[in-house]
């Protein structure tokens, strides 16, 4: 018998279920136990390859091995329903895709609460409004997504939100979703820009691979949770420092939106925090808040943010003098 034909024996007899002993198996097959070790290493191989639920484990105290068949139970009515809340408030995606992934998840359902389940997702899509540049992301992200699993360097073909086309050279980092649309997070070449870039995938026109192109230094290693607790904000920049004071009725949308902060001190109605950040995505964001988040410090940073509101304030300014009387 060959090395094959004894490994399929083996692997049909774990699919009984059945205690394999290390040492019977030898002796059945008139060979070594270090041979047998190989043989279910092999399996191993294979149930990996296949992303296969079942695990071959192995028992020191019988000297067995046996497969682990892992059920999956279906998903319930309630964590589809969240998912599918999640999914469209996110708003990310063209109709005809979300509808996709919708119908997918509904497969995942015991057939008793896909019943229940479609009703309440006829009702859930009916107020669904696509995200106006109706681009197809679902087959762009899953390729950009291979390139970085792969180290691939890719030249983008890109239109900026002026409808400017641009073309850069990059390594893709990763695939991220914020406020509505999907962003890649890639290190551009040649370029003196510290820290990454982020590109909207729904801009993207066309990519293409750079075959034989060098990989990212080691100097430039990527840590998206490190990128995700400083970077919330899908803006590139050079990271600075700010000292801000909140109130105590923004203190959690400025912790939820800002994960890395650190407190300085709380006092009866407002906290001081020290959060950095890129300024151009920070700026837009804090307009949001009113009064109830201020920059203490550093001081041109804080008068950068007072020209900002100066030159909004001068904007509404002209279109007052302008409006007929």
């Amino acid at each position: 018998m060959d090395k094959a034909e004894r490994i399929l024996l083996v692997f049909c007899r774990l699919l009984k279920h059945e205690w394999l002993n290390k040492t019977s198996l030898a002796l059945e097959f008139n060979t070594t136990e270090r041979t047998i070790e190989r043989d279910m290493q092999s399996i191993r191989a294979v149930l990996s390859e296949a992303r296969s639920p079942a695990v071959l484990l192995w028992d020191r105290q019988k000297g067995s091995y046996i497969l682990s068949h892992y059920q999956h139970r279906p998903l319930q009515s309630m964590e589809a329903l969240t998912i599918l809340k999640i999914l469209l408030g996110s708003r990310a995606l063209r109709l005809d895709e979300m509808e996709g992934l919708v119908q997918a998840l509904c497969g995942l359902l015991s057939p008793r609460d896909e019943t229940e389940f479609s009703q309440l997702l006829e009702e859930e899509l009916d107020g669904y409004h696509e995200p106006a540049h109706h681009q197809a992301i679902i087959k762009t992200q899953w390729d950009l997504q291979q390139c970085i699993r792969d180290h691939r360097k890719i030249r983008l073909h890109y239109s900026r939100g002026d409808d400017m086309r641009t073309s850069h050279v990059v390594f893709p980092l990763s695939v991220v979703v914020s406020d509505g649309y999907f962003y890649l997070i890639a290190v551009v070449e040649g370029t003196a820009h510290t820290g990454p870039a982020f590109f909207r995938l729904d801009r993207i026109r066309s990519f293409d691979v750079i075959h034989g192109g060098s990989h990212l230094p080691e100097e430039d290693a990527f840590s998206l949770r490190r990128l995700r607790s400083t970077t919330p904000f899908m803006f590139g920049g050079k990271p600075v420092r700010l000292t801000l004071r909140c109130k105590n009725s923004a203190v959690e949308a400025l912790f939820d939106k800002i994960p890395a902060h650190t407190v300085l001190s709380w006092e009866e109605d407002t906290v001081l925090v020290e959060v950095t950040v890129s300024i151009s995505g920070f700026f837009r964001w804090l307009l949001m808040q009113g009064d109830a988040i201020v920059i203490i410090g550093p001081e041109p940073l804080r008068q950068a943010f007072i020209q900002t509101l100066q030159r909004i304030q001068n904007a509404y300014t002209d279109i007052k003098e302008d409006c007929p009387k």
